[in-house]
């Protein structure tokens, strides 16, 4: 059994949301989803194949060919309505997100874990902001304009993430001003005295 610390990620995996798939129209037709692999900016494109109780996968990537019969399932709403689900193919338990390399699981059977028990504050606003861009189909560059809505999103939705992702944004730079702010305010050794106590920063 792999160690705490050498377990991977599951942002180390590229991976395949439902909501994609439903937002794409492809639970029961033809066509392609984006998806990221973390770490190089390179696009993935699963191919989906839908039949509306399952759907067939087939990725082209740099480890090989992977395909994979995926059957969904669904569960009803509290206000109406039903929503989608993924069922494993190794456990066949549902869930909303599947991982993506040699084999298509989920975060339990692949034995992943949440960047977010490892990660700072900082860390973690930026493991987001990269989220709602992949969200809607732009690439990781925080920097860097937004594509227009995917296949299958509302310009509603579009601009709901756009917006929670510039607030997002403001705090995620007032965290990475926070370390420049505590160089300049904190105290400066030539104002040591010797045996004196070594005044704390402001910050």
């Amino acid at each position: 059994m792999q160690s705490r610390k050498s377990r991977r990620t599951a942002d180390e995996v590229p991976q395949l949301r439902i909501t994609q798939v439903v937002e794409a129209g492809l639970t029961n037709a033809k066509g392609q989803v984006p998806i990221f692999e973390d770490g190089t900016g390179h696009t993935l494109l699963v191919a989906i194949d839908g039949h509306g109780d399952y759907i067939e996968i087939y990725v082209a990537a740099g480890w090989g060919n992977t395909e994979q019969r995926i059957e969904l399932t669904e569960t009803p709403c509290n206000y109406g309505g039903t929503r989608k689900w993924f069922l494993c193919p190794e456990c066949a338990k549902r869930c909303g997100v599947l991982y993506i390399r040699h084999r298509i699981a989920c975060r339990t059977c692949y034995d992943l874990t949440y960047s977010s028990q490892y990660e700072h504050a900082q860390d973690r606003m930026l493991r987001k902001l990269k989220q709602i861009r992949r969200a809607t189909g732009s690439d990781p560059d925080i920097w860097g304009p937004f594509n227009l809505p995917p296949r299958g999103m509302s310009v509603k939705r579009w601009k709901a993430l756009i917006e929670e992702f510039e607030q997002l944004r403001k705090k995620y730079w007032r965290e990475c001003e926070k370390p420049r702010k505590w160089r300049n305010s904190a105290p400066k050794a030539h104002h040591w005295k010797v045996g004196a106590r070594i005044p704390t920063s402001p910050l």
